[in-house]
């Protein structure tokens, strides 16, 4: 029999017993592969997705996200452009009255107001305001006083000399007697001029200024009047269209005409003080541009030259009506009284008992001799003035009843004179009014419709400039104010 020896395997370790160092500890790391493309049975969403690989669920992640991020940003674009959108093209475009049927867009008022705004500002503040003008009044005052004051002092002195002289006539006498006539009429002429600068400073520091900055001044009254302008300037396009070339060519101002009104109002810019700013900070500020404010300028002009154009029609003679009016409070009441006149009641008794109008109604109703204008210019209104002077009227001839004014009117014709004279006040008065006294006959006809302006719109702050108070500065600081220097 072989004797064999068994011999260990070479590779194979020395335990630690035969290790004569210190062993050193293993680390062992567990490992877990994952396979990208083997299904893990786990849903993605609500339930679905357990049929998906791992590779595949990342990939929906990463997209998911992307989508959800790009929507959010293409939400806050759409937002954004459609506030630029509501901002700059909707609200705008939102009529703020109609005329007729056109409507008068807020972006066409808000042009009109930014206009009012800086003239009214050039008439208070301006170079030659009236603020300028009530510091200039003051120098001038004070320089009278100062001629008076050396005047006085002159007086004095020469009294004094000739206090000193002998008794008697004499050469010197005379001569200084001449130069004591002559300082006093100095002072007489000094005090003169004095006081009637005084009065102006006056009129302008106690009424005129105050009535500018409570009146015009004010959102209020910019606001209302750049709605009636708007108004207005339909009614005179309208009206235009009608007339022959000759009519339109006085009141359709030229391009020529536009651009010196628009350089005067740069010109009257205030240069100084808390309005100062130059045509182009105004434009930025009150978001216009120099294309607006042409065409608001052309408005205004078109408003002048139409009010120009309608007072040179006024003249003396002119037609006028003898009439009489009584005014009743409710239409049951008005249509009582011209049942009663119907039949044969005297006017004048029946407007003496029933007219609510304290001013005719004492006097039988009478109204006198009345131009085309006074009665709607008394009134506000033209609806009866335009009865009045329908040329179709006759002597005696009773109106229907005529609703104005919240009242109920009937109103008489007792004579026509188709070239009547007028005095030279009443036709001032007319003239002066021509424009306002047309509109409310054009707007008393019955094809002329007219929305009320929308207050709320009127004066949204998006319409009204910064620069514009909300009231008079008694209101807001209990005083007359003058610009910051």
């Amino acid at each position: 029999m072989t004797s064999q020896t068994a011999r260990a395997p070479q590779n194979q370790r020395s335990t630690r017993a035969s290790r004569p160092e210190k062993a050193k500890p293993r680390r062992y790391v567990r490992q877990t592969a994952l396979v990208a493309a083997r299904r893990d049975g786990k849903p993605l969403i609500f339930g679905w997705g357990s049929h998906l690989s791992q590779s595949e669920k990342n990939r929906i992640r990463v997209r998911a996200t992307w989508a959800l991020t790009i929507l959010i940003l293409l939400t806050i674009v759409g937002v954004l452009i459609g506030f630029w959108i509501n901002i700059n093209v909707i609200v705008p475009s939102l009529p703020i009255t109609s005329v007729n049927g056109h409507d008068i867009p807020q972006s066409e008022y808000h042009k009109l107001v930014v206009l009012q705004t800086q003239l009214e500002i050039n008439k208070l503040y301006g170079p030659n305001g009236l603020f300028a003008q009530r510091t200039n009044l003051e120098k001038a005052v004070a320089q009278q006083q100062q001629a008076m004051n050396n005047a006085s002092k002159q007086i004095d002195d020469l009294n004094q000399q000739l206090s000193k002289l002998p008794a008697g006539p004499s050469p010197q006498r005379t001569q200084l007697t001449k130069e004591l006539n002559a300082a006093k009429q100095t002072y007489a002429n000094a005090q003169s001029q004095h006081d009637k600068l005084q009065s102006q400073l006056n009129n302008l520091t106690q009424n005129t200024i105050p009535f500018e900055q409570e009146g015009p001044f004010t959102q209020s009254q910019i606001g209302n009047d750049s709605a009636t302008w708007l108004q207005d300037d339909e009614l005179i396009r309208e009206w235009l269209q009608t007339q022959p070339a000759s009519v339109r060519a006085r009141i359709e101002p030229t391009p020529a005409q536009v651009e010196r009104a628009l350089n005067d109002l740069k010109a009257n810019m205030p240069k100084s003080g808390q309005y100062a700013r130059t045509y182009q900070q105004m434009l930025a500020q009150d978001g216009v541009t120099d294309a607006d404010m042409h065409e608001m300028m052309a408005l205004k002009l078109r408003r002048d030259n139409m009010q120009n154009y309608l007072a040179s029609q006024i003249k003396s003679p002119t037609y006028q009506v003898l009439a009489r009016t009584m005014t009743l409070s409710t239409k049951a009441d008005a249509q009582k009284i011209l049942d009663q006149l119907k039949k044969g009641a005297d006017f004048a008794t029946l407007a003496r008992q029933k007219s609510v109008d304290t001013t005719t109604n004492t006097k039988g109703g009478y109204l006198g001799w009345l131009a085309r204008g006074q009665y709607a210019h008394q009134e506000g209104q033209a609806y009866v003035d335009n009865w009045l002077f329908d040329p179709a009227r006759t002597i005696n001839e009773i109106s229907p009843i005529i609703m104005e004014n919240g009242a109920y009117h009937i109103v008489q014709i007792l004579g026509i004179d188709p070239s009547r004279p007028l005095d030279q006040s009443t036709l001032q008065t007319l003239k002066d009014n021509a424009l306002s006294d047309w509109s409310l006959e054009i707007r008393a006809l019955p094809t002329t419709h007219i929305t009320p302006a929308d207050q709320n719109r009127l004066f949204d702050p998006i319409n009204m400039p910064t620069e514009l108070p909300v009231s008079g500065p008694s209101q807001n600081s209990g005083g007359l104010t003058a610009p910051n220097q």
